[in-house]
Order: C-alpha cells, then sequence, then structure tokens
C-alpha cells in the first residue's frame, strides 16, 4: 500500500512537472511572438516613413522650384514638374513593394526571391548616386567624397547605410533649406564610417527646426543598432548639423562592393 501511494506521488508530480513545462514554453512562444509582431511593426513603420518622407520632401521643394521657375524660365519649370512625377511614382512604386510584401504569406523561397526582385527591394548603398541627383534636381547642393576601398557591408547595414543617408538629406531639406551637404564615406578593414554634415539654413536663425516629429532620427538609431553599428547626431559648431554613423563590413574578407571609387569626389 505504501508503495501505491510513493508511486501515485510520483506520477502526479511529474504530470504538474509536465503542464508547468508545457505552460512555461506556451508563455515563452507567446513573448517571442508578440516580440516579433512589436519588431516587425517598427521595422514596417521606419520603411513607410522613410520612403514617404523622403519623396514628399523632394515632392515639396521641387513644387517651390516649378512655381518660381514658371515665370523665368518655362523649361526649367517642365524639368521641376518632371521630376515631381518621377519622385511621386518611385514613391508609389516603393510603397507597392512595402504592401505586397506584407500580403505575401504563402511565398516558397523561390517564388518569394521572384517577388521581392519584382517590386523593387530596399536599396543598398550601391544606389547613393541616384538618390542624391534627387536632392540635387529640387535645388540641394550636395559634394560626395569617398575613401579606402569600398568593401560589402553587412547584409542588414547595407539598406542601413542607404536609409542614414537618405533621411539625412531629408532632413537637411527640411530644416536647413539652400544649406550645402556633405556626404563623406570612409570605408575602414572593420566598418564603414559615413559623415552626413549640413551648414546652417541661409537667412533663418541658428538652430532652426522645421516641422517634423523626430521619428526619421529614431529610425536611423534603430537601423543602425539592429546591423550593429553606431549612430550619433547633434548640432554642428557652424549652427549646421552632422549625422555620423558606422556600419559593419561584411565578415568575409575577400568581399568588395561599392558605388563610389576610392578618393572620388563629386558635387
Amino acid at each position: 500500500m505504501f508503495n501505491l501511494v510513493i508511486i501515485a506521488t510520483g506520477a502526479g508530480v511529474l504530470v504538474t512537472t509536465r503542464r508547468e513545462r508545457a505552460a512555461r514554453e506556451a508563455r515563452d512562444r507567446l513573448a517571442e511572438t508578440r516580440r516579433a509582431v512589436v519588431a516587425e511593426r517598427l521595422r514596417i513603420a521606419r520603411d513607410l516613413h522613410d520612403v514617404l518622407a523622403h519623396h514628399l520632401t523632394l515632392v515639396n521643394a521641387q513644387a517651390s522650384v516649378a512655381d518660381y521657375l514658371l515665370r523665368t524660365d518655362p523649361q526649367a519649370a517642365s524639368t521641376a514638374l518632371h521630376d515631381i512625377s518621377l519622385n511621386t511614382r518611385q514613391a508609389l512604386d516603393e510603397l507597392r513593394a512595402t504592401v505586397g510584401l506584407l500580403r505575401q504569406d504563402d511565398d516558397t523561397p523561390d517564388r518569394a526571391t521572384n517577388n521581392v526582385e519584382a517590386l523593387h527591394p530596399v536599396p543598398g548603398i550601391d544606389r547613393l548616386t541616384g538618390l542624391l541627383a534627387g536632392f540635387r534636381s529640387a535645388g540641394t547642393t550636395i559634394s560626395l567624397a569617398a575613401t579606402g576601398p569600398p568593401r560589402a557591408l553587412a547584409p542588414s547595414g547595407d539598406p542601413a547605410a542607404y536609409r542614414i543617408v537618405q533621411e539625412a538629406l531629408t532632413n537637411a531639406t527640411k530644416h536647413a533649406p539652400g544649406a550645402p551637404v556633405d556626404v563623406t564615406l570612409h570605408w575602414l578593414p572593420r566598418h564603414l564610417d559615413l559623415r552626413i554634415t549640413n551648414g546652417p539654413a541661409p537667412g533663418l536663425p541658428p538652430g532652426h527646426h522645421g516641422p517634423g516629429t523626430g521619428n526619421g532620427l529614431i529610425g536611423m538609431r534603430e537601423r543602425t543598432l539592429a546591423c550593429g553599428g553606431t549612430l550619433t547626431a547633434g548640432a554642428a559648431p557652424d549652427g549646421g548639423f552632422v549625422v555620423h554613423a558606422t556600419i559593419p563590413i561584411r565578415d568575409d574578407p575577400d568581399s568588395a562592393a561599392g558605388p563610389v571609387r576610392p578618393g572620388e569626389v563629386t558635387s
């Protein structure tokens, strides 16, 4: 009889332990799911902010240029209007890409790859020249300098570098219209040192801030941390603004890539 009590007690403990373990594992899975949902929500918010803020800022600037030129240089005004059309089309393409990827939940690897290519994936540092051209068409003076042999960035670091430059230029256009911007890429053995500096806004008081919520700076920091880099952003001594980021190089020592040749300077 005593042995039966021991066996029953042991069985009860075993069942209780298994139930507690199953409940704990279920709670852990739920917590992980919630973390994944929050992370995905933040990623979507960053992508939508970057796409809309960038293109709408350019459209606003180009519309002002076109309005001014209509009375003095109709041909140049026509070019500005064409650039507006181009930017709105690009914005729609990127929005379709983001929404399209979100709506897919049953892709095979091959199908997913094909869909991503068709939906214009998030650009990387290799498309930096085109990004700068868009801002220049809106009247922003930008210089680009690169030193050191270009290297391939970490997978999440490549789009992060592009988005950081994009957001820094968008902020410069909004908060310091008319100020020149310097973009510098310094390729080092273990990381890309990226610096975007704009001067003070002509005719505006030092420290002037245009309309904005600060979400762009938050997004830049989140992207940088996600790829293992660092980012600082703040006022420059001359009243301008500086964004400085470091983006890790891919582990492969033989990797080499980059849109700008070492030492190239363009403006």
